[in-house]
């Protein structure tokens, strides 16, 4: 039995189904990269969510750092200011003072006591009451003196107070500034490390991306292909119908040229009966 042979139309439509199961494969695996991508995109878009609250919370905790910073920088600046002032405000200490006040008013009453019990010349007395009213005059400085001093003595404790209290408040925005310092490097190195994750995800969804361009310039050159071979079963098939147009033509044409020549046939057959009677009629023809 001889081998079925397989016609120039039915191989291009079998290349043609096969040229578009090729490119349906290829669009099939380009979707599935397209998903991939789509599905990494959507992981870095939530991550890009996550850094953008991280750094958010590292920038309120610094600013909020920064602040603490500045109370504490400005309450020990004030401490050390009043330290200085303190300083310059202490002099003479007030023990000296009161011996020395002590040491004057026994002087004073040892003179008042000679006045009163020693006999004494006119310009010896007068220069006793001189030299009482002299240690009068510098006890009541040193009065005055003594006075200011303790006063500057109890301003100096209330320093002291104001200078511990300071450096105490001082010390708790310290506290407060690291337990801010250590948050917001948290918070940082929390988006860092996403930052890290979106950087892997994006190189990754970059490498989906790069293949499925890649599938689907190939999806598009099979179905260029595709498409050719579309003309071309078409082209085929036009020649066929062409053919089977020139076939019905012709044999047309052979119909009409055999009932043509039938009918003249026909015609020359009734011409002759007729002639023939009228020679009968005439009797020019005889039958025997």
């Amino acid at each position: 039995m001889p081998k079925k042979t397989i016609s120039e139309l039915q191989s291009a439509e079998l290349k043609y189904r096969a040229l578009l199961n090729k490119r349906d494969e290829i669009n099939a695996q380009a979707a599935l990269l397209r998903d991939e991508r789509d599905t990494l995109h959507e992981q870095k878009r939530a991550l890009q969510a996550d850094v953008r609250a991280a750094r958010e919370r590292r920038d309120a905790l610094v600013a909020e750092m920064k602040v603490h910073k500045q109370r504490r920088d400005e309450l020990q600046a004030k401490a050390k200011e009043l330290i200085e002032f303190k300083k310059k405000m202490k002099g003479q200490p007030t023990g000296s003072l009161r011996d020395e006040i002590r040491s004057l008013e026994r002087q004073i009453k040892e003179l008042e006591l000679r006045q009163q019990t020693v006999p004494l010349t006119i310009p010896k007395e007068r220069e006793l009451l001189e030299d009482l009213r002299r240690k009068m005059a510098e006890v009541e400085n040193l009065r005055k003196i003594l006075a200011e001093q303790e006063r500057i003595q109890k301003e100096i404790k209330d320093i002291d107070r104001s200078i511990d209290a300071l450096f105490k408040e001082a010390n708790k925005e310290h506290a407060e500034v690291v337990r801010l310092s250590e948050e917001q490097h948290k918070a940082h190195e929390e988006a860092m490390a996403h930052a890290k994750e979106i950087a892997a995800l994006t190189a990754s969804a970059n490498k989906k991306h790069e293949e499925y361009l890649r599938l689907k310039a190939e999806a598009d050159a099979v179905h260029q292909k595709a498409q050719e071979m579309r003309e071309k079963i078409i082209e085929i098939k036009g020649e066929k119908r062409k053919e089977r147009m020139e076939e019905r033509r012709a044999l047309r044409e052979l119909n009409i040229a055999a009932k043509k020549a039938l009918d003249d046939k026909q015609v020359r057959d009734r011409a002759a009966d007729e002639a023939l009677q009228m020679l009968l009629k005439k009797g020019k023809v005889e039958i025997g």
